[in-house]
């Protein structure tokens, strides 16, 4: 939720969000716009080769009318052009620009003049901003605002941040009470070897491996995440801010994982995500019903080889170190693209543009409860193996010694 209200596609790639900001730094510089001595004077110059090239355009235009039409017209126009000749001097009027540019400025300069131009401008970026938009659809935004009863985006963000600071400091608390759990199992079992005390242990420590291998297939295993921290722009004396401006962002489960690739439609990703639910769930799980059945000897099945393969074997194929391990890799992998992209992304920027990145990505709980789950469950059918090896050991000893 928190991605999705902060993606870039909200923000920084929002036209309606430009113009928001844009057009609060242009209303302002016209606020602030004074005629000091040297804008005055450029802006005189300007004024005198405008007043210029009217002048100019207004009597060529005259004499123009003097050579169209009939010969009537064209005789009158001669008339009034001669008139005009002798009444009007072009060069004095010119000779007067100065002064005519000076009056327009303070006339400009006085509040009502100023308020009049102000009140044009404005328009004028109304008129603008109206015209630009963005197609936007924005009903997910409006779903979170609903969902966490918030009006805007920066209180969505406080909400939603306090709700995940709760979510991880349980998430966490109930992690290390399983973990200490597994590390008390592993220590009663192995200060017992051999006993029958021990067997109930085995079975705890075989469902605690249960426990922890569902935590690790359906809670997130790897967070991949690029985000903008805060974008920096300088505009017209300016800054146009952006913070928290998600670019990338996935947090997926392994069961997550198969349901996209299966959701694809296309054969070999619906056989890739089989493969994951076959060695990351169905053979983790054949594996603990194996070792159960060999401890108890189920129906005297503890002989039958399918259950010594699942039991002992079975880690040899299901690749469960295999896969923590490309996971890891997976996240040094992808630690290091988006690194190296932001890094690119970071040096793109000029003196008026300052960008700072950040890298999200990071291991999640369900790696390391999946790993734990591996590690133990390895060391549980070691122990399951040994102790009935032993008690038969046992049994035949009467035998030999007679």
């Amino acid at each position: 939720d928190l991605a999705q209200i902060n993606n870039v596609k909200y923000g920084l790639l929002n036209a309606d969000v430009w113009v928001a900001q844009v057009t609060v730094i242009i209303e302002k510089k016209i606020k602030e716009f004074e005629l000091t001595a040297h804008r005055r004077e450029a802006v005189k110059q300007s004024l005198q080769r405008m007043l210029e090239a009217f002048i100019n355009a207004a009597d060529a235009h005259m004499r123009k009318q003097a050579r169209k039409g009939n010969w009537w017209k064209r005789t009158k126009g001669a008339m009034k052009q001669k008139i005009q000749d002798k009444l009007v001097d072009i060069e004095q009027i010119k000779a007067g620009i100065p002064e005519y540019a000076d009056k327009i400025l303070n006339e400009m300069s006085k509040p009502a003049g100023r308020r009049q131009i102000d009140g044009h401008l404005q328009g004028l970026i109304d008129e603008v901003s109206d015209s630009t938009f963005s197609v936007l659809d924005e009903g997910p935004l409006a779903n979170l605002r609903s969902r966490y009863h918030c009006l805007e985006q920066l209180s969505c963000q406080h909400s939603i941040n306090r709700q995940i600071a709760r979510n991880h400091a349980r998430a966490m608390r109930q992690v290390l009470m399983v973990l200490a759990l597994t590390f008390v199992l592993i220590t009663g079992v192995c200060a017992a070897p051999g006993t029958e005390g021990s067997k109930g242990r085995l079975v705890m420590l075989t469902l605690c491996c249960a426990a922890l291998m569902l935590c690790g297939v359906l809670t997130p295993m790897i967070e991949v995440e690029a985000r903008i921290s805060e974008l920096h722009i300088v505009l017209l004396g300016e800054s146009v801010i952006f913070t928290d401006q998600v670019l990338y962002f996935q947090s997926k489960s392994v069961l997550d994982v198969a349901q996209v690739l299966t959701a694809t439609g296309k054969p070999e990703m619906i056989l890739v995500g089989v493969l994951v639910v076959v060695f990351s769930v169905i053979f983790p799980l054949a594996k603990l019903g194996a070792m159960l059945i060999y401890l108890y000897d189920l129906k005297g099945l503890r002989r039958a080889a399918i259950t010594r393969f699942f039991a002992f074997q079975s880690g040899k194929w299901s690749m469960a170190d295999v896969f923590v391990v490309a996971m890891l890799m997976a996240y040094v992998g992808f630690n290091g693209i988006i690194s190296s992209q932001l890094s690119a992304f970071t040096a793109g920027g000029g003196e008026a543009v300052d960008v700072l990145t950040t890298n999200g990505t990071s291991l999640q709980i369900g790696f390391f409860m999946f790993l734990t789950f591996c590690l133990t469950s390895l060391l549980a059918s070691s122990l399951i193996e040994a102790r009935c090896e032993t008690k038969a050991q046992v049994k035949n000893l009467p035998s030999a010694a007679a």
